[in-house]
């Protein structure tokens, strides 16, 4: 049943599944604080996405297993981010929060300046970007669901695999480049950043929920709004403006609320386009049978 359920995945589901087995793996071999349960979750949502499979092939196929199937990723990415930062500190302990706010003040400063004082930080205004900052997971599930919608499973499986590309590329940088990002300390956040009730709701939520905090480098924010914008201009022409607008109001979110310098925005602009550059070829790797592959 496994060898089937492994033959019949697509390409997407194929990357999903290999970074599972090596998330696994890292789990089990660093033994990180908290490995065990994490290896548990990991694990758990391997066997989840192979049951899918062999439900969506099988008599139990209809709507439902379909739709599980489709959006398993989904669910994948949020618990995978939450369950990132002890893999982090157990892989490499540099920290280049230094570097990155040095290239800031180098190359970016007067940017970055005019960018974080926008403006003047009006309350009504600093509350409109927080609540596009916590918008940000439903613009690629949005570009999915459209996809899915309007292109077919062909379409979908290229939209999502090249969005969970971008994300999984996105949490490799962290362990590569781990940094905080310019956050201000909860406690100086509404002297230092402003807003209204939206504001601080958003601030509480985000700190009680990022469970991960070692994501600045590259902006994933970025790269993963820019992406489903760029997936969705040419099959969805009338709804491309507008998620346009949605994208950069993330992006531009980012350096404004002070979780990201404006490096980490840079880097994520490049991310989005190796994303793209390095989907095509993957795919088609994944899509071979593994017994062709050398």
């Amino acid at each position: 049943m496994i060898p089937g359920a492994i033959a019949a995945l697509r390409p997407s589901e194929r990357l999903t599944a290999l970074v599972l087995a090596g998330l696994l793996a890292l789990a089990v071999f660093a033994r990180p604080e908290g490995w065990a349960p994490r290896s548990a979750a990991f694990a758990g949502l391997l066997l989840a996405l192979l049951a899918l499979v062999v439900l969506d092939r099988g008599r139990a196929r209809g709507l439902a297993a379909s739709a599980l199937r489709d959006f398993l990723p989904i669910l994948v990415v949020l618990l995978v981010f939450l369950l990132l930062q002890p893999l982090v500190v157990a892989v490499n302990a540099h920290r280049w929060d230094a570097a990155l706010a040095a290239a800031d003040r180098r190359w970016f400063g007067a940017l970055a300046a005019h960018w974080h004082g926008a403006f003047g930080r009006p309350a009504a205004f600093t509350d409109a970007v927080y609540v596009a900052y916590a918008s940000f997971y439903f613009l690629p599930i949005t570009v999915a669901v459209l996809a899915r919608i309007r292109s077919g499973p062909e379409g979908f499986e290229r939209v999502a695999f090249r969005i969970l590309l971008g994300f999984y590329l996105s949490f490799l940088g962290y362990f590569l480049w781990p940094a905080e990002g310019p956050r201000v300390p909860e406690a100086l956040a509404a002297a230092q950043l402003g807003g209204g009730t939206v504001s601080q709701a958003v601030r509480a939520f985000l700190h009680g929920a990022e469970s991960t905090t070692l994501d600045a480098f590259p902006s994933g924010h970025t790269a993963l709004s820019v992406l489903p914008a760029l997936l969705a201009t040419r099959p969805f022409p009338r709804l491309a403006p507008l998620l346009w607008v949605w994208a950069l109001a993330v992006v531009f979110a980012t350096v404004y609320i002070g979780v990201h310098y404006v490096a980490d925005v840079a880097a994520g602009l490049l991310l989005a386009g190796l994303t793209l550059v390095l989907a095509g070829p993957l795919s088609r790797w994944l899509e071979r049978p593994f017994s062709a592959r050398g």
